[in-house]
């Protein structure tokens, strides 16, 4: 369960996006989601939280990516076709045009979008065969863990990538899961490690 203060920050941020996007009336927005209007003022209220479905089904209604649903301001990734652990699809790339996005014309960060990648599925082999019970007492939890190892890869792509390789937790897992590990650490030491791209003048 969350703390009341953080709780209450979320729900002020969901009420926000939600007129933002252009639903005026919580029904509306509920109806959306599949949910009893009643369910969803919960939210809004800050009485509960959603679980990860739920939040699932609320960015891509939204089209916003979890960071910036759940507050992680300083890791936003507008554009990326993200896989969130807990979640049954990725969220769909977002159109940088959408209404209500600020990303403009810029182009998507593709070194923050495969740093997520990686994290989420890194977060998700960890719990799911680490036998971790943290994330059923928080429903965030395994986002906040993927928000910080994400963070980490950005700022010390290497050093973080090589803490992952020698992580007890994702040493016995089976061939698959390492398969796809493999190919996002590929794909993302490959983006780190090319050179910037040079600047039209």
């Amino acid at each position: 369960m969350l703390a009341p203060e953080v709780r209450s920050q979320f729900a002020q941020r969901l009420k926000n996006l939600r007129t933002q996007r252009g639903f005026d009336r919580a029904r509306y927005f509920a109806k959306s989601l599949g949910i009893e209007e009643n369910r969803y003022t919960r939210y809004e209220r800050a009485e509960v939280e959603p679980n990860l479905t739920l939040i699932h089904k609320m960015c891509e209604t939204l089209r916003v990516s979890p960071n910036e649903l759940l507050g992680f301001g300083d890791l936003r990734y507008p554009h990326a076709s993200l896989q969130i652990p807990g979640f049954a699809e990725p969220l769909q790339e977002q159109n940088s045009h959408a209404p209500g996005s600020d990303a403009g014309s810029k182009g998507a960060d593709p070194v923050s979008s495969l740093a997520w990648g990686l994290a989420s599925e890194a977060v998700a082999i960890r719990h799911e065969h680490g036998g971790k019970a943290r994330s059923a007492n928080d429903p965030l939890a395994i986002l906040r863990e993927t928000s910080a190892l994400c963070s980490s890869l950005k700022s010390e792509p290497f050093d973080t990538v090589a803490a992952i390789l020698n992580d007890a937790g994702l040493k016995d897992v089976d061939a698959r899961h390492k398969a796809k590990l493999a190919e996002l650490i590929q794909a993302f030491t490959d983006k780190v490690s090319e050179p910037p791209p040079r600047r039209a003048r």
